[in-house]
């Protein structure tokens, strides 16, 4: 009963300072409708959202972007995690409209897409804390795919592997996070999905 009682515990202090639930407890569905338009499907998921006219989340260079991440690891800070993310009015006017799963023939609604980036991202910053949360990472740099994929006014970097060095122990490559947005001069996480 004492396990029972702690595993509770856990869970509520996860959600109080996540806002999302633990990976195992179940995610509640996304509701969407494939059948509209998606003009139509773009316009409902906006509705609500301020429209921003650039990035605010992430930072001004893409070595501050990956060093920001790498503090958070070490200091367990899930907010950080989540500033240095697209948010949701970022990715509905800024990066939805030209990616390529919004175009035929995939043309997937914006509402399934953001769902689905979440719980990647929510997976991946989960099980990243669980391996490196706490540890006194050394950074010794990182590296991307040599060209971003260009998706109208953004830029896509992948294949970024952060050189993070244990105590005592030797650098290794690391992907910590799956997609950087990169937008007007600024660098946003795009997903946090990893190769945890």
């Amino acid at each position: 009963m004492r396990g029972h009682t702690v595993l509770v515990a856990c869970s509520i202090a996860w959600v109080a300072c996540t806002g999302a639930a633990p990976e195992q407890a179940p995610a509640p569905a996304a509701v969407v409708d494939s059948v509209l338009p998606m003009e139509v499907a773009l316009e409902r998921f906006r509705s609500g959202l301020p429209e921003p006219e650039r990035l605010e989340s992430g930072a001004s260079d893409m070595e501050t972007l990956v060093r920001r991440v790498v503090d958070a690891l070490v200091r367990n800070d899930t907010l950080v995690f989540e500033r240095l993310a697209v948010n949701r009015a970022e990715f509905a006017w800024l990066y939805f409209p030209t990616t390529r799963v919004a175009q035929p023939p995939y043309e997937l609604p914006p509402a399934l897409a953001w769902f689905q980036m979440q719980q990647r991202s929510r997976r991946g910053v989960f099980r990243a804390l669980a391996e490196f949360g706490g540890v006194p990472l050394q950074y010794r740099g990182y590296r991307c795919d040599p060209e971003p994929t260009v998706e109208g006014g953004n830029r896509i970097w992948i294949g970024c592997r952060v050189e993070l060095a244990r105590p005592g122990g030797e650098p290794a490559g690391v992907r910590i996070f799956g997609a950087v947005l990169e937008r007007d001069g600024r660098f946003a996480i795009l997903s946090y999905d990893n190769d945890f």
